[in-house]
């Protein structure tokens, strides 16, 4: 099948048409709106027309803006916006019209339609809700992931255009990670994020060093399997041009030139792995830890036979050194967090344990739990309403210290529990359920190459979040952008690496 370059243009006409029009707007802006404002909006319409022009930049823009979110924000009267929500607001703005420019059928798969009807739950749940408000922003987010999904299958049409983001992605986890390990080593954080003297919990542009791992997780368990794909295609192309370099400089150009590519390719997608694990480390995240070990184990699981058996055999000489002494060499706060995973993992009643600094932070986290069980208790079909967890925490709280909500539940299964009843957390599992149903498809039906990877990618991504959400809410701070985008890169894969309609086979 032809692949489409990631820079597909629609039409020079439409362009040129668009580009009159923002001539005369910017003029306009830059007479009338004063100076702050009008410069945030003529870079936006400069931005618009790029993205216009070059539709891929859209949903390059939307996965990449979210760890730079709370870092660029653009003043607008007395709020700021972030670059996540700028460039989701384009985004939803773009993709309809260039959709009509390519006159290209609109594909509404059964995962994006598992969204919607998640998203009309919760639009319906407001109905019992204390505060609609708080409502509309968990509304909000979850329908920038829809948007996230739709732009991925319909703008990044070429495995060209996914391995650019990868690169990008790459890049953007080096850079989390260096400036969480300045955190760490200078210890610029709170001292609530201390684990033992002058080391502290990384926590990245994220604020909180949960999200950060989380983000991390579906970074570097995504590029992992891309990378080994990649490792694959260097020594394909490696073996081809020993065959044609004889034929002289020229004649070799070309596979000489893919493999440098595919060279510096694997270089920075390695980069991005090792350094997704060392910011999750550094995290100490337990949630981060687990879903991590989650992720590596589906991997796997549908791995290669060869890869399957080596990895096997890394984990039981791992388990021998660790239980003949190596478990002592490890670094004392690692060894506390790791066995704080097993000790403070069993359920309890708050109201029964004597709070110390020591059990400070669990039994925080099951008085939030016991609270989010209680309100689906209270309300099983309806929930307490969509984002309105904390409003009625209060009154749910079993412990008098902890009057006041951390945002969600520290489990977003028992979050959906509460906000939206039993409809809600069905939903949810079902939506769940239709992606990775998507990503066993691909796995089981292609061997090897690009597209396994990319989905055995997304598995791993999807299982270490499912598992870290049972101590976490990874679905706050636009993370659901970034993995809709990797459920969508796997329904593309299922799909067909090509936009033309006519060639396009629909899946279900």
């Amino acid at each position: 099948m032809h692949e489409v370059s990631p820079f597909t243009r629609v039409a020079p006409q439409n362009v040129s048409a668009a580009a009159i029009a923002a001539g005369v707007v910017l003029a306009l802006i830059v007479v009338w709106v004063p100076a702050p404002i009008g410069v945030g909006l003529v870079v936006a319409a400069f931005a618009g027309l790029a993205t216009l022009a070059v539709p891929v930049l859209a949903p390059l823009g939307l996965v990449l803006s979210v760890p730079a979110q709370d870092v660029v924000r653009i003043p607008v009267g007395t709020i700021g916006l972030t670059a996540t929500q700028l460039a989701l607001a384009g985004t939803g703005f773009l993709l309809p019209l260039v959709l009509l420019s390519r006159r290209a059928r609109v594909h509404f798969p059964l995962t994006a339609r598992m969204l919607t009807i998640f998203l009309l739950v919760q639009v319906l749940s407001l109905s019992v809700a204390s505060n609609v408000l708080f409502g509309v922003a968990t509304i909000y987010r979850w329908g920038g992931a829809l948007v996230a999904f739709l732009a991925v299958i319909h703008l990044m049409v070429s495995r060209r255009s996914v391995l650019l983001l990868a690169a990008g992605l790459a890049i953007a986890a080096v850079g989390e990670v260096a400036f969480g390990t300045v955190q760490s080593a200078l210890g610029l954080a709170p001292p609530s994020f201390a684990v033992a003297a002058g080391i502290y919990r990384a926590y990245g542009t994220f604020g909180q060093p949960n999200p950060y791992g989380g983000y991390l997780e579906m970074v570097g368990l995504w590029l992992l399997p891309l990378a080994l794909w990649n490792v694959r295609a260097c020594a394909t192309f490696l073996r081809r041009y020993r065959r044609v370099r004889w034929r002289g400089f020229v004649a070799a150009a070309g596979t000489r030139r893919r493999l440098i590519l595919h060279g510096l390719l694997l270089i920075v997608l390695a980069t991005g792995v090792l350094a997704s694990l060392a910011g999750i480390l550094l995290s100490f995240s337990r949630g981060a830890w687990v879903g991590t070990l989650g992720g590596l184990a589906a991997l796997l699981l549908f791995a290669p036979a060869t890869v399957r058996r080596v990895g096997v055999a890394v984990v039981v000489i791992g388990a021998i050194v660790l239980l003949t002494g190596g478990w002592q060499q490890l670094p004392e706060p690692v060894r506390e967090r790791a066995v704080q995973l097993v000790t403070q993992a069993r359920p309890f009643d708050v109201r029964d344990v004597q709070l110390t600094a020591n059990n400070w932070a669990v039994v925080e986290r099951m008085v939030h739990w016991q609270a989010a069980w209680n309100m689906f208790l209270d309300h099983p079909l309806t929930g307490v309403g969509a984002g309105n967890f904390s409003v009625l925490f209060p009154d749910y709280s079993l412990h008098p210290v902890f009057p006041v909500a951390r945002g969600h539940a520290h489990n977003y299964y028992l979050h959906v529990l509460a906000e939206l009843g039993l409809p809600g957390f069905l939903v949810y599992s079902a939506l769940l359920a239709s992606a990775v149903w998507t990503m066993l498809t691909v796995v089981r039906r292609r061997a090897f190459g690009f597209d396994r990877a990319v989905a055995l990618g997304a598995l791993a991504a999807t299982a270490a979040v499912a598992v870290h959400n049972l101590v976490e809410n990874l679905h706050e701070l636009h993370l659901s952008i970034q993995l809709l985008a990797l459920w969508g890169f796997v329904w593309r894969a299922r799909c067909g690496w090509d936009h033309d309609a006519n060639r396009t086979k629909a899946v279900r």
